[in-house]
């Protein structure tokens, strides 16, 4: 007759008196925070239990919350933005509860000038694009997208969005801001210039009203290259500002300068604001 061993059932009793015993001691949500840029778009927030030795603890799943349903939305973790704000998500499970603060930045476009850039000029001519950034609404808002070069052998890109040429091709440059992208299709041929003209010469509008400047390049055979991209300045900003794509708006009645640079090549025409 085999001896009993009543220790094993006092082991496996005391093993099942600890499992029972076993509790979620924290909430881990990941990430910690969250940002998201645009109405209605969306991500996902996960969390675990953990007991007090910082191991997962499966038997339970925790319910979430919003501390501001109108800015954000929550369902089993995945956040939805609704308006522009700042909320808080919490996950809550036996009386724990961990949070995650989520922002939203209300941002559904950027535009930019020229929406196709041909970059005629030597290695190195650059030329700045034009942005605007806007919200739902429509309206401009005040941040910066950041830059991108599909190929920078053919054109590198700086922060400000200024693009650089490297060598002839035949890419895309796109600004982004979170998931929201805008972009321009740039062609680069190299070709030495030796001499600029600014189209209108001389231009007249009233305040409130633009002109758009193009620009005629010279090589050295002395064909005209007509309406490349340049980099444009008006040398009085006050009286007509001038974006990228050379269009000036008059400010106020005076005169400016409207200037274009190409591969260290200069030229002006003159802009009568009244």
């Amino acid at each position: 007759m085999r001896p009993s061993r009543p220790w094993i059932g006092a082991l496996a009793a005391a093993l099942l008196a600890a499992a029972c015993s076993r509790k979620p001691a924290t909430i881990e949500i990941s990430p910690k925070k969250a940002k998201l840029y645009g109405i209605e778009r969306s991500t996902r927030l996960t969390a675990r239990l953990l007991d007090k030795k910082g191991q997962p603890f499966t038997g339970g799943t925790p319910t979430w919350a919003s501390s501001n349903p109108a800015i954000v939305e929550v369902d089993g973790g995945k956040i939805v933005a609704k308006k522009e704000g700042k909320a808080t998500v919490s996950a809550q499970y036996d009386g724990l509860q961990a949070q995650a603060p989520v922002e939203v930045v209300d941002v559904s476009a950027i535009e930019v000038s020229p929406p196709q850039l041909t970059l005629i000029g030597p290695p190195g001519t650059s030329v700045p694009l034009t942005f605007t950034v806007k919200n739902s609404a429509g309206k401009p808002i005040p941040l910066v997208p950041t830059w991108s070069s599909g190929n920078p052998k053919v054109v590198t890109v700086a922060e400000d969005g200024r693009v650089t040429s490297v060598g002839a091709g035949t890419t895309t440059i796109l600004g982004k801001v979170g998931d929201v992208q805008g972009g321009t299709d740039v062609v680069v041929k190299l070709h030495d210039i030796v001499r600029l003209e600014v189209h209108p010469a001389t231009a007249l509008v009233r305040v409130g009203d633009s002109q758009h400047f193009t620009v005629t390049a010279f090589g050295a055979d002395g064909l005209p290259i007509p309406e490349v991209a340049a980099a444009f300045q008006s040398s009085n900003a006050d009286v007509a500002a001038v974006d990228g794509a050379g269009v000036a708006t008059g400010r106020k009645a005076g005169a400016t300068a409207i200037r274009a640079e190409l591969g260290g090549v200069k030229a002006e025409a003159t802009l009568l604001v009244n």
